[in-house]
């Protein structure tokens, strides 16, 4: 069997199951490893094997990633910086960094730090919005549910019911060439005539296919906007706006997003520098300098805390 390994982004309750950091008694053919978490989905590390012999259960549920997109992205999402730190071994191999590590200390005499590469800042970019891409599509398929607010079952009859209704309608009882078995019986069960049960049953299709072709372009706006966004920058605004992820400090305050750490007489206060609240007076308005009044959400970004926005 193949040892090479594949990447994909993922619903958590989709992979959830099959996850087993490489425990499942042959850890290069049967690996699969979350690498990254973000809003309920996750890049998994997977060995080729072993996704063939789970993909029947996934079904399109997943985007696959190019290895170093899928690593540079998880290593380097949202980072505006002109470098970035790399931690490379005894003989110069660049590896990846584990929390353990860091947090031992064993590994800083090997942490130095490269040029932030147009190339490398072009792969987390792709990765950042595939990522989106998922997220938003996700979001949606969860109002898509709840806007049905039936079961898959009930739903796989819509168009029948739909198909008879009109059927019936148009052709009246007893047309040879436009029988409806299906509307018969629900009228039968329910205790409608077949003309207020047909009547119905449009109005409530109607009314469905309003609220989904409403979602529908909100969904693909939502997505414009990320595929237009083609910098780290960019995406960092979208990331931080729809999905309540903040974006690095430097670049909030150069946004005005964030409290540089200024105060009026020029002194330095590095209490405030990359505040994202503020204090509100008595009368509803921020103000970033005072220490009185009321501590809330700064205005200028209302969205933090990994809230969706839309």
């Amino acid at each position: 069997m193949s040892k090479a390994f594949r990447y994909i982004i993922i619903p958590e309750n989709e992979i959830k199951p099959y996850l087993n950091d490489g425990q499942a008694g042959d850890d290069l053919n049967f690996m699969c490893r979350s690498i990254y978490s973000l809003l309920g989905l996750e890049t998994i590390e997977v060995s080729h094997a072993y996704l063939e012999t789970i993909r029947p259960q996934l079904g399109r549920s997943f985007e696959e990633v190019p290895k170093q997109e899928a690593l540079d992205g998880k290593t380097w999402f949202g980072v505006v910086d002109d470098k970035v730190k790399v931690w490379k071994d005894s003989v110069g191999n660049t590896i990846e960094i584990t929390m353990h590590m860091e947090e031992s200390g064993l590994m800083e005499k090997f942490i130095t730090k490269v040029p932030f590469t147009d190339e490398m800042k072009a792969r987390v970019a792709s990765f950042m919005s595939r990522y989106a891409k998922e997220i938003i599509e996700n979001e949606y398929s969860k109002k898509l549910r709840f806007i049905k607010n039936v079961s898959e079952l009930e739903a796989s009859t819509w168009e029948i019911q739909k198909h008879e209704a009109r059927e019936f309608l148009q052709y009246g009882e007893g047309d040879p060439d436009h029988v409806t078995p299906f509307l018969d019986y629900i009228a039968k069960e329910r205790g409608f005539t077949k003309t207020d049960l047909s009547n119905k049953i449009l109005k409530k299709a109607e009314e469905y296919q309003d609220k989904l072709s409403t979602i529908l372009v909100q969904s693909q706006k939502l997505l414009k906007k990320f595929e237009e966004a083609n910098t780290i920058w960019d995406l960092n605004i979208l990331y931080e706006d729809y999905f309540g992820l903040m974006m690095p400090t430097e670049q909030a305050i150069t946004l005005k997003r964030a409290h540089d750490g200024k105060n009026e007489d020029g002194t330095i206060d590095p209490w405030k520098h990359g505040l994202r609240m503020t204090w509100f007076d008595s009368e509803g308005k921020a103000n970033v300098h005072a220490n009185t009044g009321t501590w809330a959400p700064d205005v200028i970004n209302p969205y933090i805390g990994n809230k969706l926005n839309f």
